[in-house]
């Protein structure tokens, strides 16, 4: 997903918390008010992909390669599929994989925009969109605890 306005916002006020709640001597409580903050933004995120996700239409494309990311470490499938319209379209699965999930040539469902066709994701494996985000909010929870915990015993 892009990088929105709200992502830009939530940035500059986050330093403005972290400055005052440093300034003030509550450290803890600027990093907690943040960690809020970025679950906040994190679930309409993950509401805004679910809301992609209904109006998507599910037709079968085919993996015609793997375009391999800068590092060497990941692959991004190229998927060829034809739209509702007839429109053919190629396009990149912005997904890294550490390892290749199909063959090339092989045929699978996908379900794309049709607003923006170039935008894709594989049936039945929603749940790489918004996993990022849940695996953030968990383990940023875990550390506000901590953070909280610590605040109280010192």
């Amino acid at each position: 997903m892009k990088t929105s306005i709200i992502d830009i916002i939530w940035a500059v006020v986050s330093m403005i918390v972290l400055a005052v709640s440093f300034r003030m001597g509550y450290l803890i409580y600027g990093l907690l008010i943040i960690y809020s903050m970025m679950t906040v933004i994190f679930f309409g995120h993950i509401f805004r992909i679910r809301a992609y996700m209904e109006k998507s239409i599910a037709v079968f494309g085919k993996i015609t390669e793997y375009h391999k990311e800068k590092t060497g470490k990941g692959f991004c499938p190229v998927v060829q599929f034809t739209t509702e319209d007839g429109r053919e379209i190629t396009s990149i699965y912005t997904v890294v994989e550490r390892k290749p999930h199909y063959e090339t040539g092989t045929e699978t469902m996908i379900c794309y925009d049709p607003q923006n066709p170039m935008s894709f994701y594989f049936a039945g494996r929603e749940e790489e969109l918004t996993s990022t985000y849940y695996r953030f909010i968990i383990i940023g929870g875990i550390i506000s605890v901590i953070l909280l915990i610590l605040s109280v015993i010192l």
